[in-house]
């Protein structure tokens, strides 16, 4: 499939490039000389840019071909084709290369100062390098005058260059663009259709240019001289409202219908010129002067559009960085005051909940709990078992109490429960159940089945949280003292 594609690429610039030689030598060469409008070096040049080097070579001999069977057909003679072919394909090769080494991705992202050189390079110092060659031949081997032969040669490739090139570039890319797009939707099972922003941006692209052609023959098809400023505005516009493909087209839409009604003597660029020759320099130099006030504001709009992107991006990916640190953070916050056994509240988060009691809440009450004899758990049924019973006895305390209520494990065996807004007789009832409940409950341990019970030690919490705990501790060793499997009120 990749074969065929690049196959059918390189025969598609060929056949762009024999038709834009045929109708510059058939059609633009006027009083004998070089054709004053060429195309064919900036379709060229494009082609290279995106394709392949292992295709250049098959497409730069298939356009040579073409240049030279046009210009021996309709153009200066078979004599010269083949110098002229080498001085046309030259210059699409340097221009390609110049884009290439200039611009490192796209051009339509590129500085002022790259355009500039960029500019300088495809519409003066290239065709004047090929353009001294072409003048130089034809001089000598057909009698042409030289200045006139360079003059006309640089304006057409120059102009060529510079009004086809930035177009072309961008509709390669975007076709680039547009096979990973279409392959992408295609590998996820997407549907093809158009969102309505694209639809959006197609109708205005429509409606700039519709504009632009009406603009251009309203233009042309009058004299005065100070509407040539309304194309220029409404080019320079473009550039900065629409998309890169829309605005590079604004300098060729110019071209194609100044050159043409130049020519025919309309407009303000024929007034006072004799000369069809003459008309079609002015026609290209002002097509030229569009060139160069579009394409800056061009590559600077996406430029600054890009670097937004590239911001709002950054900016994306700090908030995201930034919660997941806050999210790491709570993470680390909540293991530092759980308890990785049981998953309850740790001893700091206890005595963080407690402590956080102000002088002004109800009355609460706060209850130690012990696991009887969890020594003899250990040593008769191992670590494992005696881990299991923590696991299982955190379950059951949990369900016990109040979701507002803070059951933790302070120690070893040790649990503590803070009881908010309880009575000292109603935190009894509430913590017997769970002596009981308890007492009746047979767990199931790795290694068999194991019964064990708790003691409690219950005080009421006043101005002092230490104080209450300490009581509370005093009377959990006295439920002890006492027989265990049972609950002490502090005194």
């Amino acid at each position: 499939m990749g074969n065929v594609r690049n196959h059918f690429g390189t025969v598609l610039v060929a056949v762009l490039y024999f038709g834009g030689a045929v109708f510059a030598s058939a059609f633009v060469r006027l009083n004998g000389g070089f054709a004053m409008v060429w195309l064919s070096s900036a379709i060229l040049a494009a082609w290279l840019i995106a394709a392949d080097r292992r295709r250049w070579r098959a497409g730069i001999t298939a356009c040579a071909v073409a240049h030279i069977v046009a210009s021996g057909c309709f153009g200066i003679g078979w004599t010269i084709a083949p110098v002229l072919a080498a001085a046309s394909i030259g210059e699409a090769i340097a221009a390609a290369l110049l884009a290439q080494r200039i611009f490192k991705s796209t051009w339509t992202v590129a500085t002022f100062t790259k355009i500039a050189v960029f500019a300088l390079g495809i519409m003066i110092v290239i065709p004047l390098g090929s353009g001294l060659a072409a003048a130089t031949v034809a001089h000598f081997a057909k009698g042409m005058a030289f200045g006139p032969g360079l003059q006309s040669w640089m304006l057409g490739h120059g102009v060529g260059l510079g009004a086809i090139l930035p177009f072309g570039m961008t509709i390669t890319s975007r076709m680039a663009a547009l096979r990973g797009i279409v392959f992408d939707r295609r590998r996820d099972g997407d549907a093809l259709s158009a969102p309505f922003a694209e639809r959006h941006k197609a109708a205005i692209a429509v409606l700039i240019f519709a504009t632009m052609v009406v603009v251009c023959a309203s233009v042309f098809l009058q004299d005065a001289r100070w509407t040539l400023l309304v194309p220029l505005l409404f080019a320079v516009f473009a550039a900065i409202w629409v998309d890169a493909l829309v605005a590079t087209a604004m300098p060729l839409l110019v071209t194609t219908i100044a050159a043409p009604m130049s020519v025919a003597g309309l407009g303000p660029l024929a007034s006072g010129l004799d000369a069809a020759g003459d008309r079609l320099e002015m026609a290209l130099l002002y097509a030229g002067l569009v060139v160069c006030c579009s394409l800056p504001v061009v590559a600077d709009r996406a430029r600054r559009r890009l670097e937004v992107d590239r911001l709002s991006r950054s900016a994306a990916h700090f908030r995201a960085v930034s919660q997941r640190n806050d999210d790491l953070i709570d993470e680390l916050r909540r293991a530092a005051l759980t308890d990785p056994l049981t998953g309850l509240p740790n001893r700091r988060a206890f005595f963080d909940a407690l402590h956080a009691l102000g002088p002004d809440d109800e009355a609460a009450c706060l209850a130690m709990i012990d696991l009887d004899h969890f020594k003899q758990v250990n040593d008769r049924f191992g670590h494992a078992a005696g881990d299991s019973v923590l696991a299982q006895f955190a379950e059951i305390a949990r369900s016990s109490f109040r979701s507002s209520d803070v059951v933790a494990r302070i120690g070893g065996e040790e649990f503590a429960v803070l009881l908010r807004n309880v009575p000292m007789d109603q935190a009894c009832l509430v913590v017997q159940r769970l002596v009981d409940r308890l007492a009746a409950t047979t767990m199931a341990v790795p290694t068999g089945t194991v019964c064990v019970t708790i003691s409690s030690g219950i005080a009421v919490i006043g101005a002092d949280a230490n104080a209450a705990m300490s009581r509370a501790d005093e009377a959990l060793y006295a439920a002890k003292a006492a027989g265990r499997s049972r609950l002490a009120m502090a005194a």
